[in-house]
């Protein structure tokens, strides 16, 4: 689904090139799970940017489901990132102003959808993530993890081959954490290919894989032994509030 071949990325700060992708090689099946690990400057984000079509190689290639990224145009990547590609963001990126179901319908607005068929796809979406009876609350009448899970139904509405998801669980506590990391493994579980951002270990170990970078070039690449799973984790766990209102 996901390769990349000697993928490097160089950044202009004036006359210096700072280099944050150093010949990197790698592949993501499709249907895995993958969390991506490293500390900061490692390279995770511009990795993210060009998995995700936001940003462009300096040099290598990059193929999504065998077509070769590289050579498509603005609008190409436009339409392929609207189509093909959800996004999960650690800060929501929800329209302050517009209900639950306005903001998962957003991106099909912009895929030339019929109201009718956005609305019902919308309300599927919400509905998958336990938020039915909050589909009309605005983004500030909602707790940080409700926001995430519309965030996570605004990205799978539009039936998503691939999922990028940065940071998803870092303004959240424990609990509403791991109740987006079982929406995640739900995901995986239909066959869409997930790749995750994180510094935390144990919410690494969410997935089946994880990929740890260094200084732009991979560091290990291990399939997890002691993999978690997410609802029998909160199983163990006490009910409590998330850390943002």
């Amino acid at each position: 689904m996901i390769k990349v071949s000697k993928l490097t990325k160089e950044y202009s700060m004036g006359k210096i090139k700072v280099p944050a992708l150093k010949g990197l090689d790698l592949e993501f099946p499709a249907g895995q799970f993958a969390a991506i690990m490293g500390p900061s400057g490692s390279g995770k984000s511009t990795l993210m940017n060009i998995l995700g079509c936001l940003d462009r190689p300096t040099s290598g290639q990059y193929f999504l489901d065998g077509s070769d990224v590289s050579r498509k145009s603005d609008n190409e990547l436009a339409d392929l990132r609207n189509r093909f590609i959800g996004f999960i963001f650690q800060t929501y990126n929800l329209l302050p102003r517009t209900d639950a179901i306005g903001n998962v319908e957003l991106p099909l607005i912009y895929r030339g959808m019929a109201a009718k068929e956005r609305r019902e796809r919308a309300e599927r979406a919400l509905e998958s993530v336990g938020l039915k009876d909050r589909m009309r609350h605005k983004p500030n009448e909602m707790s940080g993890g409700e926001q995430q899970r519309v965030a996570i139904a605004r990205a799978v509405a539009g039936d998503p081959k691939v999922i990028l998801a940065d940071e998803p669980t870092g303004n959240l506590d424990s609990r509403s954490g791991e109740e987006v990391m079982a929406i995640f493994q739900d995901l995986h579980k239909k066959g869409i290919t997930l790749v995750l951002v994180t510094h935390d270990p144990d919410i690494a170990r969410h997935a089946e894989r994880i990929v740890s970078l260094r200084d732009g070039k991979l560091l290990s690449d291990v399939m997890v032994q002691d993999r978690l799973d997410a609802r029998e984790v909160l199983a163990q766990m006490p009910v409590n509030g998330d850390k943002t209102a």
